[in-house]
């Protein structure tokens, strides 16, 4: 085992933490300088707190049951027909998933809740 072949992965892992971390340090410190600079201009940072949408709920709901659902249906298309292995289920998840969100959108409309 060369040289190479030791310092390779070593300078991969390196890298890949790094980039991790400077990624990290540049979203910290451009949040803390906004919000510096709006306490020096006089105005509230809370433009920043997001609040918890009980509608999420309602949403991620929908969609779990859909995803549910869909392995169902997938886990069946698989074992009665001839489809190929996963593809049962990735298209499923994708249907259902997607049918899912539009039942939530349309009950949203209804109700008139903001989205």
């Amino acid at each position: 085992m060369g040289f190479g072949e030791t310092i390779i992965p070593v300078v991969g892992i390196v890298a890949v933490f790094g980039c991790i971390g400077f990624v990290s340090f540049l979203y910290f410190r451009t949040r803390h300088r906004e919000r510096m600079a709006l306490i020096e201009t006089g105005q509230d940072a809370s433009i920043f707190r997001k609040l918890p949408s009980i509608h999420n709920n309602l949403k991620y709901g929908f969609v779990s049951i859909a995803i549910g659902l869909a392995l169902f249906i997938g886990h069946f298309l698989e074992s009665a027909t001839t489809m190929n292995d996963g593809a049962g289920y990735f298209s499923m998840i994708f249907i259902l998933g997607g049918l899912a969100l539009l039942i939530y959108y349309r009950r949203a409309k209804d109700d008139g809740l903001e989205l």
